[in-house]
C-alpha cells in the first residue's frame, strides 16, 4: 500500500475483492466524503449488482468487447469488483472527480492485479459519459452505473447518450424524501410526476424514476425495459435495458399512467389519465394522484431466474447471501404489473386487530379469486388486484 495512504485506509474484502477503503467510513455513523467517499451499508446493492451484470451478460451475446463504466465512483468499489468478479467485461472506466477516490481506486487495482483492464478518470460525470460518444476513438459503454448523492435527474440524459444499443444501465437514487412524497414540488420538477407519502411510497418512487427516465429515453429515439428493481434503507436502484428504437419509444406512454389514493379509506387504483372528478368510488372522499409513474413490469423474470438457477446455489448459508437469494425468489411470483402493495400493519390498523399472517392474507385473497403475491419492496407488503373493501372483507371472514 502506498505510505500516503496507509495511515487513512483499511483493508477489507467483499466478494472476491480486497478494497481499501477509509478507516472513517468503518468507523462513524455518516461515512464522511473526506478524503473519499465509501458506504459499507451499501454492500447489499453492490452484491446484487454483481448477480445481475453476470445474467445480463450471459443472455447477451457480444461480438464487440464488454465496457464497464462506474461513472460516480467515489473509490471504485462497483467498477473494481466487476474487474474482478465478472472476467468477461473487458474494461472498467472509473471516473470520479475527487482526486483522492481515484487514487485509492487505483491503489484497489494493483492490489486485486487487474490495472491493465481499468481506465482512471476525474472528470465530470456528464462530460466523462458524453465523450464516449462524442470522440470518435470511444465507443458507447455496454454497462453504465451511476450511483450520485442524492438525485440522478441531472445525469440521466448524459447516461442515455453514453450507452450502447442493448446495453444495460443501472442509477441509484437517494432524494428518498423528495421520491416520497415530502417534497412534491421538487420531485415534479426532477421526476415529472407527483409523489404521495404512503404505506408503498417505495415503490411510488421507483416508478416515477423509470418514467422520468422513460421520458427523457423517448426524446432521443429510445426505449426502456427495466429488468429489476430494489429498495433498501435510503437506496433506490433500478436496472435498465435500452433499446435504440423510434419505434417502440412512441409507445412509451402505454405504460405510464397515474395512481390514485384516497387517504380516507386507504383504496387505491391505477388510473390512465385524469378525469374531471376526484372522488373515490369507495368511500366518495376527495382522492389524491401520484404520477405520472412507470405502471408497466419491472422485472425480467427470466433473467431473474436465472440468478436463481446459477448464482445462488447454497440455501443454507446465512447472512445476506441468503437475503439476496430471499429478494430474487420473491420478485420471480411478484405481481409488478400492480404499481403499489398494502401492508399487514396498514389493514390491521383499519381493522384494529393483531396482524395476520402475510400468507394467510395471500391465501385467503387467492382463494376468493383474487390476485395476490408477497412484493420484494416490504417484508410485510401484498399486491393484490382486490379493493380495500374486498380485502378487509375477506379477512374478517
Amino acid at each position: 500500500m502506498n505510505t500516503i495512504f496507509a495511515n487513512y485506509l483499511q483493508r477489507i474484502r467483499e466478494g472476491c475483492t480486497e478494497l481499501l477503503v477509509p478507516k472513517a467510513s468503518l468507523e462513524e455513523k455518516v461515512p464522511p466524503h473526506y478524503p473519499a467517499f465509501f458506504n459499507p451499508l451499501a454492500k447489499l446493492n453492490r452484491d446484487i449488482s454483481i448477480y445481475l451484470y453476470k445474467a445480463f451478460l450471459l443472455e447477451k451475446e457480444y461480438s464487440e468487447e464488454i465496457t464497464f463504466a462506474d461513472a460516480l465512483a467515489g473509490i471504485g468499489s462497483r467498477g473494481l469488483r466487476v474487474a474482478v468478479e465478472i472476467p468477461r467485461v473487458s474494461q472498467i472506466f472509473i471516473n470520479d472527480i475527487n482526486e483522492s477516490a481515484i487514487s485509492i481506486s487505483r491503489e484497489t487495482a494493483a492490489l486485486n492485479s487487474i490495472t491493465e483492464k481499468c481506465i482512471f478518470s476525474t472528470m465530470d460525470v456528464c462530460e466523462f459519459l458524453i465523450s464516449h460518444n462524442s470522440n470518435p476513438t470511444n465507443k458507447r459503454f455496454s454497462i453504465i452505473d451511476l450511483d450520485p448523492f442524492g438525485s440522478p435527474a441531472p445525469f440521466i440524459d448524459c447516461i442515455l447518450r453514453s450507452i450502447q444499443n442493448e446495453g444495460l444501465i443501472s442509477i441509484t437514487a437517494t432524494d428518498t424524501a423528495v421520491l416520497s412524497g415530502k417534497y412534491q414540488k421538487t420531485c415534479l420538477r426532477k421526476y415529472y410526476g407527483v409523489s404521495l407519502n404512503t404505506v408503498y411510497s417505495n415503490e411510488t418512487a421507483i416508478r416515477l424514476l423509470l418514467s422520468s427516465i422513460a421520458l427523457t429515453a423517448a426524446r432521443l429515439g429510445i426505449s426502456i425495459s427495466p429488468i429489476f428493481v430494489h429498495s433498501n434503507r435510503h437506496y433506490l436502484r433500478v436496472y435498465i435495458k435500452v433499446f435504440f428504437s423510434k419505434t417502440l419509444s412512441n409507445k412509451i406512454f402505454s405504460n405510464i399512467g397515474l395512481i390514485e389514493h384516497c387517504f380516507k379509506c386507504r383504496n387505491r387504483q391505477t388510473i390512465t389519465s385524469l378525469t374531471s372528478s376526484n372522488l373515490c368510488k369507495i368511500c366518495d372522499s376527495k382522492t389524491n394522484i401520484a404520477g405520472q409513474l412507470w405502471i408497466g413490469n419491472f422485472y425480467d423474470k427470466k433473467l431473474i431466474s436465472l440468478i436463481t438457477q446459477h448464482f445462488v446455489e447454497d440455501r443454507s448459508e446465512k447472512g445476506q447471501l441468503k437475503q439476496i437469494h430471499k429478494i430474487f425468489t420473491t420478485c420471480l411470483d411478484e405481481l409488478d404489473d400492480i404499481p403499489y402493495y398494502f401492508s399487514i400493519d396498514e389493514i390491521s390498523s383499519i381493522l384494529k386487530t393483531t396482524p395476520m399472517k402475510l400468507s394467510h392474507i395471500i391465501e385467503k385473497l387467492s382463494l376468493s379469486g383474487f390476485r395476490a403475491s408477497k412484493t420484494s419492496l416490504n417484508p410485510a407488503g401484498f399486491k393484490t388486484n382486490a379493493s380495500i373493501v374486498d380485502i378487509l372483507s375477506i379477512i374478517n371472514n
